[in-house]
């Protein structure tokens, strides 16, 4: 059964329904042939998708030599579905970028064993990735192979069977191709390069070969000429394949440049948890968006242990609470403590914390597995199923490659946490969430880490660095991580948080060298800053000094502080500072202490008796799309050569000029005997499909356009030969006409004035104080303190940007009682008003000190007065008469357009009564 898009993977890839970034990308890039273009084109699909107010971000070509092959990088943190979304990319890519239906693609992994595992994956009927590619290609017509199968692909398969080849980097990263297999003349190859023109990127014979292949020396003729070599590699550089690319950030090497030179990619994909500074990353999903859509465990509740027994003591204890729990839950859910021993050098050993478990504890052997290199007690164990005994792993540097158990809630090391650096991937397996869904009990969409440590803070610190390492930004890795108390299950609040009346006073504690103490020491004597201490090593000891601060610091304190000490020491000591800053600012925020930012109401109307949400889907059902009545012509579509051509198109055409002699082409485009009308017809409906059209209806209406274009001289056989060039001039055609119905039925509904619409407090929208999915975070030297979450989202960090500006303006208001960076595209997390096609996110929400709300727009000048904004302005006016005072909006612009200050137009609208009548 084929796995379901999450929303920010939709975001992320594209679908009929959703732009992604991917998506865009490509569209745009296609044509492009120099740096600049495939620049142009990526900031522009991430500005599409993350915010027009996106800055630019530099482009790396891949290399002078090919600047023209797109590159690009999706970051994806650990538990995002990396491989999912790399099935679904091939299909972007073919269709958007390529222009051919059955691709050639080269799926390149880091090590062997995730290749095996990948490459099972891909050909198991039922698994979700095989499934995932079965969508779009039957499996008579999809072949997965590993790359030392290459020599069973016949030449009539190219072309017809979308072919996936695995591979490891590592495979074809060499310096000199002689010996290695898919650099090798073979044979089996040779029906393949019987047609094939003499090309000059094609890898001929050389002198190491014919050492390696003395035979070789037959094909030599009486020229001298060397033979292009039948190769796999050269097989590859002929189809030019879309590139897959896992674990990218390893791969950015000049000997990776040149594997991608030999196999001439037609574009490359790239996915990592961990990019590169240099990588070109076109769309980031932050840990808090897999949070969002219940992937991952979050927080992580540490608590911190002076030794191990008592670290394996509470970690049972953990894992008896929370199955407790489970048993509640509709499904069954089986929660398991992953336990960290010592290698074999160490003390507490597999052997002893085993023998620990069953002596001390009771654990029966059933319970128990252990998972090592040479002791593998869970190869064949189903740990999903109901009647499976095992409640408890024990492992020492790392599960089996690819191990997934989502299960796994309780991690407990005996090791010292900073000297454990594969608890990275056992942290990996801890987060997953049970079946991806939200559990009813919140202790159960949690993580619990105890470790040994003598200090929390710096336990914590150690950790966070870990979680950085598997994908998360700075921010979230530190938000993530929350102390532990003795009691991880105690009273709650009926919002399922721990009930705060006053934010705790935040304090954090680091060791330093002994040079830069004695450095702080000499700049401030005994009178260090307010809320900075300095104690020195205990006596007789060999501990270094340390650092204790409390509460928020002043930037110009962290300036100083930081100024005090060597050069070479201040970037440790501000990333330490500034994670400090952190945890004080998420300790004030007002979702941590869990205040209530209030009810949102939302626009409703009545249908048959009953108030529903004024959204799409709704305004689809009252103005149902069709496609009966529509005009079937498409005028974007006509014979001449198309302005962006599709790469494999123009790569053949190019080719085909140089082999054929103009006195012997062929009219191809006349006639209707290239493909059966019908067979064109569903390629078409599937390309261009709508979940808001009923397939029919579209399928007609695709009859009807083939038949406009016949009458225009467009013969079936030219739209067979250019499936997706009118694939997209149909898509783009349907687009204008279903935008036309809905903003028909939306002012119908909406903007005339409709007797039933109203604010519905039964659809009223709440900000979760648990999940603000941002893809980013404002990164400033601001500190807003009236910011519901810690730290606003998808927000310039330079001060003097038109929209930080508004925001610092709106934090500094005195009757804003909290407010909130409204995100964009995230319907479930964020509030949103209708629109004629879509959905409005204002840019801030405000709950003021009087109870009403305030939702603002910002509008630079150029853009104040277009269609869009003005769109917006009424609904918003809709949304505020709707309400009896209860809300307010306004679109704020700068001061030139205005005629006053941002702060000044902010009061204007806090003044009004919000009343009024609907327009």
């Amino acid at each position: 059964m084929p796995l379901i898009l999450k929303d920010y993977q939709k975001r992320a890839l594209g679908t009929p329904d959703t732009e992604g970034a991917l998506s865009v990308f490509l569209e745009l890039a296609r044509g492009a042939r120099d740096a600049a273009a495939l620049s142009t084109a990526f900031n522009t699909a991430r500005r599409r998708i993350l915010g027009e107010h996106l800055r630019d971000a530099p482009y790396r070509p891949l290399s002078t030599d090919a600047p023209d092959i797109p590159q690009i990088c999706l970051r994806i943190p650990t538990g995002g579905g990396k491989t999912l979304m790399a099935t679904h990319a091939i299909e972007r890519a073919a269709r958007l970028y390529t222009g051919v239906d059955h691709p050639v693609v080269l799926w390149l992994v880091p090590t062997n064993t995730i290749r095996a595992q990948t490459r099972d994956a891909l050909r198991t009927p039922g698994h979700p990735y095989r499934e995932a590619l079965l969508s779009y290609w039957p499996a008579d017509r999809l072949t997965v192979i590993d790359i030392d199968e290459g020599e069973h692909l016949r030449a009539q398969d190219f072309g017809a069977r979308t072919i996936l080849i695995i591979a490891t980097m590592q495979t074809l990263r060499v310096d000199k191709t002689a010996g290695r297999e898919v650099y090798a003349y073979k044979e089996a190859f040779e029906p393949h390069f019987k047609t094939l023109p003499d090309a000059e990127f094609l890898e001929r014979v050389s002198d190491a070969d014919l050492a390696e292949r003395p035979y070789l020396r037959d094909l030599i003729g009486d020229s001298g000429a060397r033979p292009i070599k039948r190769s796999l590699a050269n097989l590859l550089a002929w189809h030019r394949p879309i590139v897959i690319v896992d674990e990218a950030h390893n791969h950015t090497t000049p000997l990776s440049f040149e594997v991608f030179r030999r196999i001439r990619p037609a574009c490359i994909i790239e996915w990592t948890a961990t990019p590169a500074p240099d990588q070109n990353l076109l769309y980031h999903v932050s840990a808090q968006e897999l949070k969002a859509e219940d992937m991952i465990k979050l927080p992580i509740l540490l608590v911190p242990h002076p030794n191990w027994r008592e670290a394996v003591r509470d970690a049972l204890l953990t894992r008896e609470r929370l199955a407790e729990r489970a048993r509640l839950e509709p499904d069954y859910v089986r929660p398991l403590v992953l336990f960290q021993a010592e290698p074999k050098n160490g003390t507490v050993t597999v052997e002893v914390l085993r023998a620990h478990l069953i002596e001390a504890h009771g654990i029966a052997e059933r319970r128990l597995a252990v998972a090592t290199g040479t002791q593998r007690e869970l190869d064949g164990v189903d740990l999903f199923a109901p009647d499976c005994p095992i409640d408890f792993i024990i492992t020492v540097e790392a599960l089996r490659e690819g191990w997934d158990c989502s299960f796994a809630y309780v991690f407990c090391t005996v090791q010292n946490i900073r000297s454990s650096r594969d608890m990275e991937q056992l942290l990996g397996r801890v987060l997953r969430l049970p079946y991806a869904r939200e559990r009813r009990a919140p202790e159960l969409n949690r993580a619990y880490a105890h470790v040994c440590g003598s200090g929390s803070v710096q336990v914590a610190s150690e950790l966070v660095d870990r979680l950085v390492s598997m994908g998360f930004e700075e921010f979230e890795a530190t938000s993530a991580v929350q102390p532990g108390t003795d009691d991880l299950f105690g009273d709650r609040d009926d919002n399922g948080g721990n009930a705060v009346a006053e934010p705790p006073e935040v304090q954090s504690a680091f060791e330093i060298p002994s040079a830069v103490a004695e450095q702080l020491r000499k700049s401030f004597g005994e009178l260090m800053p307010e809320g900075v201490t300095l104690d020195p090593p205990a006596p007789d000891t060999e501990a270094p000094p340390v650092v204790r601060v409390t509460g928020l610091l002043a930037p110009a304190t962290v300036d100083a502080v930081v100024d005090a000490v060597p050069k070479r020491h201040r970037p440790e000591l501000s990333r330490q500072l500034e994670r400090h800053q952190t945890r004080a600012q998420i300790a004030l925020a007002p979702a941590q202490r869990r205040l209530d930012f209030g009810p949102l109401p939302r626009l409703a109307l009545p249908v048959q008796g009953e108030l529903q949400l004024l959204e799409p889907a709704l305004l689809a059902e009252l103005a149902p799309l069709s496609l009966a009545a529509a005009p079937a012509d498409l005028p974007g579509f006509t014979r001449e050569e198309d302005e962006k051509p599709f790469l494999i198109d123009l790569d053949q055409g190019q080719l085909r000029i140089a082999v054929e002699h103009p006195n012997y082409r062929l009219d191809l485009d006349s006639g209707t005997d290239a493909m059966p009308r019908a067979e064109l017809i569903r390629l078409l409906d599937r390309a261009i499909r709508r979940n808001s059209l009923l397939q029919a209806d579209t399928i007609a209406w695709i009859g009807r356009v083939l038949d406009e274009l016949s009458a225009r001289g467009i013969d079936l056989n030219y739209c067979a030969r250019h499936t997706n060039r009118l694939a997209e001039a149909l898509a783009q055609r349907l687009k204008t006409l279903v935008d036309s119905q809905r903003r028909h039925a939306f002012q119908h509904s909406l903007l005339d004035g409709s007797a039933g619409l109203c604010l519905s407090e039964h659809h009223a929208f709440r900000f979760d104080p648990e999940r603000y999915p941002a893809h980013w975070w404002f990164e400033g030297r601001y500190h807003f303190e009236k910011h519901f979450y810690p730290r606003p989202g998808e927000l310039d960090s330079d001060l003097n940007t038109e929209e930080t500006a508004c925001a610092i303006a709106i934090d500094r208001l005195d009757a804003v009682r909290f407010w909130v960076r409204n995100l964009e595209r995230q319907p479930l997390t964020s509030f949103w008003l209708p629109t004629a096609t879509d959905r409005f996110y204002p840019d801030f929400v405000l709950r003021l000190e009087d109870e009403r709300l305030l939702a603002v727009e910002y509008k630079g000048g150029d853009r104040f007065s277009n269609d869009d904004s003005r769109e917006k302005r009424d609904i918003g006016a809709v949304w505020a008469a709707a309400s009896g005072g209860r809300c307010l909006f306004a679109m704020v612009t700068d001061t030139r357009i205005a005629g006053c200050p941002v702060e000044q137009q902010l009061q204007r609208a806090i003044a009004k009564d919000g009343g009024g009548h609907m327009p």
